[in-house]
């Protein structure tokens, strides 16, 4: 996963204002109605199941699952919200 300056920036805004022991970004999948969905998360450490890795000052704690799945991906910040660039969606959205 690569992380571009904006979402670095905002990032390191999240994990300033959280008043406890959060010193990371967790990254994990959620089942939807319309198959596996990827969330984000402030933590504290990595949890069983993780990796924890360092991009360009910020830490990561990243689901074991999503590792592949996240290697062309550019997690980017557009002023509104986060956006994981590259990210393939796997099947149709119910709806």
């Amino acid at each position: 996963m690569k992380l571009s300056v904006k979402a670095k920036e905002e990032l390191l805004k999240v994990l300033e204002t959280i008043n406890d022991e959060s010193k990371g970004i967790r990254i994990y999948s959620t089942q939807g109605c319309c198959g596996p969905s990827v969330q984000m998360d402030v933590a504290n450490a990595p949890q069983q199941g993780e990796t924890a890795i360092n991009i360009n000052g910020v830490d990561f704690y990243i689901e074991d699952s999503l590792t592949e799945t996240l290697t062309d991906v550019t997690l980017d910040h557009n002023g509104f919200g986060f956006l994981m660039n590259g990210l393939k969606k796997s099947g149709s959205c119910c709806g």
